[in-house]
């Protein structure tokens, strides 16, 4: 049992510091920190002031129909977005 739980613990392992790393390189390319949604922990901790809609729910509706618009042109040019 032990020599099946020491490679899926390397592979798990190696998978976690790979992802660290490339989020490391993410933000060292990018220079921007990472940000969070206008959900979750930010609501339960009454923060109520949200980076992308400003509180304003018709705004946030408004970009996520701008973005499937966006994906829509760019399906219908064969483009991954």
């Amino acid at each position: 049992m032990l020599s099946q739980l020491l490679p899926m613990l390397a592979i798990t392992f190696t998978v976690f510091i790979l992802f660290f790393v490339f989020m490391g390189i993410g933000y060292m390319v990018k220079k921007k920190p990472l940000k969070g949604s206008c959900g979750g922990v930010a609501k339960l901790m009454e923060d109520e002031q949200c980076s992308f809609c400003g509180d304003d729910p018709n705004k946030c509706d408004s970009l996520m129909a701008e973005q499937q618009e966006n994906a829509l042109r760019a399906a219908q040019l064969g483009k991954s977005v």
